[in-house]
C-alpha cells in the first residue's frame, strides 16, 4: 500500500469510540475510511472513495471539516468533506499546483494550504475559501531540492520544509497571504531529512531523515524560528545491514512516545520522550507490515495504525501506557 494515514480526533459529535482513520491507497486509486473502536480496539472500514488520479499525502484542516489530497501525475490538490456524523468523505473542489503533491498540510488558522513535491523540487500555496476549498495557486517556491514536507508551527509564524536532497531544512516565515523570506538549517550529509514533527509543548522538534535512518531532535526557537541540533538517534534495529528506506514519524499526544517507521526493516522503532529536554531513548524495535509507510496515532494515544506499502494490510496496536510497547490487536486488508 503506497499512502498515509491520517485521524479524524473526537469533536462535538464524535465519541472516542468513532475516531475516524483514512488511508490513502494510490494504485487502487481510491481513500478508505475505517472507524476505530477506541474501547474495544478495533476496526471497521466504512467507505471506499474512488480518486482518479491515485491519492497518495493525506492532510486535514484545522477544525477537521475538511481532509485535503494531493493526485498524482495530475498535480492536483483535493478538497473532501468529513461528515461530522460519521466520517465518510464527499468532494468539494480541487486546485492545480506545481510537481506532484508528496505532502500536504494547512497552515494552522487555516487560511491556506501547502503542497511540497519531491519530484516537483517546488512548496506551492493555495488560498482557502471560507468552506476550506482550495483556490487558484498563489505562490511557488521553486528549486527546493526534493521538497518532503511542510509543518506550521503552533503559533503559526513559521513552516519547516525538509529538502531530502539539500540535507537541509527551510524555515519560511508565514505572512497573511503566502510564505516570506526563509532561513535554512544544514543537517548530516547524506541524511536526507524528511517529515519534522514538533513536541506537544511547541519548544522541540524532532526529524526523521530517510537516506541514513535516523532522528534529528533540535530546539526550537519560536520567536526567530530557529532550530538548534540537540540530539540524534539510529532507528534502525541490531544487526541491520540492508539500505535504510526511514518513512513516517508520529509522536504520541502527550509528547511521551515517538514511533518511526523503516521500509527496508519492516519495523517500528520505539522512543521514550525525557519530558523537559525532548531527548529520545530507544524503547525497541516491532516488526510490522511489508514496507511500512503510513503510521497513525489516535487522539487518545492509546492506539497506534500502520499500513504496508507492499503487504496491502493494515495493523492496528496497543500502546501501552507506561512502557510506550506495542501489541498487534487487529489486522484488516486495505487498498493496494
Amino acid at each position: 500500500m503506497f499512502g498515509s494515514i491520517t485521524r479524524f480526533p473526537a469533536s462535538q459529535k464524535f465519541e472516542m469510540s468513532q475516531t475516524v482513520i483514512y488511508v490513502s491507497c494510490a494504485q487502487s486509486r481510491e481513500i478508505l475510511v475505517y472507524h476505530l473502536d477506541a474501547a474495544r480496539g478495533e476496526v471497521r472500514k466504512i467507505q471506499s472513495l474512488p480518486l482518479p488520479g491515485g491519492a497518495q499525502p493525506l492532510g486535514v484542516s484545522p477544525d477537521r471539516r475538511v481532509l485535503y489530497t494531493g493526485l498524482r501525475p495530475d498535480n492536483t490538490l483535493v478538497a473532501l468533506g468529513i461528515d461530522p456524523h460519521d466520517g465518510k468523505l464527499s468532494r468539494l473542489g480541487s486546485s492545480q499546483v506545481e510537481g506532484g503533491p508528496t505532502y500536504v498540510s494547512t497552515d494552522r488558522a487555516g487560511r491556506m494550504v501547502f503542497s511540497a513535491s519531491w519530484g516537483g523540487n517546488t512548496l506551492c500555496v493555495c488560498p482557502l475559501d471560507e468552506r476550506g476549498v482550495p483556490g487558484p495557486m498563489i505562490q511557488c517556491e521553486n528549486g527546493i531540492e526534493h521538497a518532503h514536507a511542510a509543518l506550521a508551527d503552533a503559533g503559526n509564524r513559521w513552516l519547516l520544509v525538509p529538502a531530502l536532497g539539500e540535507d537541509a531544512i527551510r524555515i519560511y516565515r508565514i505572512g497573511e497571504t503566502g510564505l516570506t523570506a526563509y532561513t535554512t538549517v544544514s543537517v548530516r550529509a547524506g541524511s536526507g531529512p524528511r517529515h519534522p514533527v514538533f513536541s506537544p509543548n511547541g519548544r522541540h522538534v524532532w526529524c526523521l531523515n530517510e537516506l541514513d535512518g535516523t532522528i534529528d531532535m533540535f530546539d526550537f526557537d519560536a520567536d526567530a524560528g530557529g532550530l538548534a541540533m540537540r540530539q540524534s538517534v539510529n532507528m534502525l534495529p541490531p544487526g541491520f545491514n540492508g539500505k535504510p528506506w526511514a518513512a513516517e514519524l508520529r509522536a504520541t499526544p502527550d509528547g511521551c512516545f515517538l514511533y518511526a517507521t523503516d521500509r527496508t526493516a519492516s519495523e517500528i522503532a520505539a522512543f521514550a520522550v525525557e519530558p523537559e529536554t525532548a531527548r529520545l531513548e530507544l524503547i525497541g524495535h516491532f516488526p510490522t507490515e511489508t514496507q511500512p509507510r503510513g503510521l497513525a496515532i489516535d487522539p487518545s494515544g492509546c492506539w497506534l495504525a500502520v499500513t504496508g506499502q507492499l503487504s496491502h494490510h493494515l495493523t492496528l496496536y496497543a500502546i501501552d501506557p507506561q512502557s510506550g510497547r506495542l501489541e498487534a490487536r487487529q489486522r484488516v486488508e486495505a487498498g493496494q
